[in-house]
């Protein structure tokens, strides 16, 4: 599998932006984490021996930084205190997140690396990030800085490294559309500041003015400050938590095998799901019946 090397987005409240300031940078006590994942060029990205757990090119913590090691996680930060409530809170995202999956017999194939910079400020300093950026993902390893989200942000990017890794992607835009659904749905699991915005966002627009599956499957967003790309990740949010809801975990981690197996997304929902949907646009057809009502 490709390294990957993503950024989840982080934007103000609408009661707190402009016109001018549709997606500005930083996360507040009311702000949601959109999980825009970006992947960038990664020609000149060193690459880390197959046997290590993989890290981002950043600059490292400051000197005196704190490990610790969990079943799946190497956690650090600048207090044990830190290192050991992320840890806690990672193992919680990756257990609910095989459960909501149904993929319980995953293993990864090492340790996720999980970095924790002490604030805005150090964080885009050295990841170079840009300042809408909350947190990064390279490989199988998260960079993130302790924020009201955090643990939006946190449940977004394991998700994307869990999925990557299972589906085996050499390029996770294949089912960009599914991978950023069930990111941001596990994103709305952790966080009830992103639920209550993806909640309303279904609700209040998307229930009105739909993105036809077309669209949403075969068109992948591009940039981070265009409200069409905050419709794109509600609906995709939207979809693979209903189909979630509706088929259970265990039918839709037949589909994901499926998809893996290289059926392709209509084949893999008939075989998938018990008679429920014939292809995508019978789960096109009963999601729009359940978001208009």
């Amino acid at each position: 599998m490709k390294n990957s090397f993503s950024s989840t987005k982080a934007f103000e409240p609408a009661a707190q932006k402009s016109s001018g300031q549709a997606n500005s940078i930083l996360l507040c006590a009311l702000a949601l984490a959109l999980g825009g994942c970006v992947p960038l060029d990664e020609a000149a990205l060193p690459k880390a021996a197959a046997s290590q757990a993989l890290e981002a090119p950043y600059t490292k913590l400051d000197p005196g930084y704190k490990t610790s090691e969990s079943l799946h996680f190497i956690v650090k930060a600048y207090s044990s205190e830190t290192t050991q409530r992320y840890g806690a809170l990672c193992e919680e995202d990756y257990q609910r997140i095989m459960r909501d999956l149904g993929i319980y017999s995953f293993v990864p194939s090492r340790p996720y690396n999980i970095v924790i910079y002490r604030d805005a400020p150090e964080y885009h300093l050295k990841t170079l990030q840009p300042d809408w950026s909350g947190g990064i993902t390279y490989g199988n390893a998260i960079l993130i800085y302790e924020s009201d989200g955090s643990a939006g942000i946190l449940a977004h990017e394991m998700t994307h490294l869990v999925f990557n890794e299972f589906m085996g992607l050499s390029a996770p835009g294949e089912v960009r559309w599914l991978n950023e659904g069930v990111a941001v749905y596990e994103q709305t699991r952790a966080d009830y500041r992103s639920k209550a915005f993806y909640d309303e966002k279904i609700s209040n627009d998307i229930s009105l003015n739909p993105i036809p599956f077309s669209q949403l499957m075969n068109l992948v967003p591009q940039g981070q400050k265009d409200a069409a790309v905050e419709r794109w990740y509600a609906e995709a949010a939207g979809v693979a938590a209903f189909m979630l809801r509706q088929g259970g975990s265990l039918s839709f981690s037949y589909f994901l095998n499926r998809i893996k197996d290289g059926r392709s997304l209509d084949e893999a929902v008939a075989a998938s799901f018990g008679g429920l949907w014939k292809g995508m646009k019978d789960v096109e057809r009963t999601w729009l019946l359940e978001i208009k009502r």
